[in-house]
């Protein structure tokens, strides 16, 4: 992962902490939640959501 790693612009931002492909390819990059979405499918802002490998690049950032 990259920390310069941007979701798509086209893409929903999470409205209830969850995202990824499986809850409608929703990002958590601008979310109340974090910006990061873990491989759980939950936006965070710790490691825990944000550290490769638990991050998922395309739904959110990845540091």
């Amino acid at each position: 992962c990259s920390s310069s790693a941007h979701a798509k612009s086209s893409q929903p931002v999470s409205n209830n902490g969850r995202c990824g492909a499986g809850f409608g390819g929703t990002t958590c990059l601008g979310s109340k939640w974090g910006n990061c979405c873990s491989d759980c499918f939950h936006c965070g802002s710790t490691p825990e959501y944000c550290a490769p490998p638990k991050c998922q690049l395309g739904y959110g950032l990845c540091n």
